[in-house]
């Protein structure tokens, strides 16, 4: 199981030139509240202070 992890820990870091860039970042808010933050997790979640569904924001 170690040896599994170092091989794909290796294919990460020989591949990772390849992805320089490919990384954009995207806030997520909540339309009621209006507040806004960077997305850290694949899902968005709901608003801390409010409850309702957080939206992905459009890029300006």
């Amino acid at each position: 199981m170690f040896e599994s992890i170092v091989q794909a820990s290796e294919a990460h870091r020989q591949s990772a030139h390849q992805m320089v860039g490919s990384l954009k970042m995207a806030l997520k808010g909540c339309p009621e509240c209006r507040t806004s933050q960077m997305i850290a997790s694949p899902s968005l979640g709901l608003c801390d202070d409010c409850g309702s569904g957080l939206v992905a924001l459009p890029r300006e």
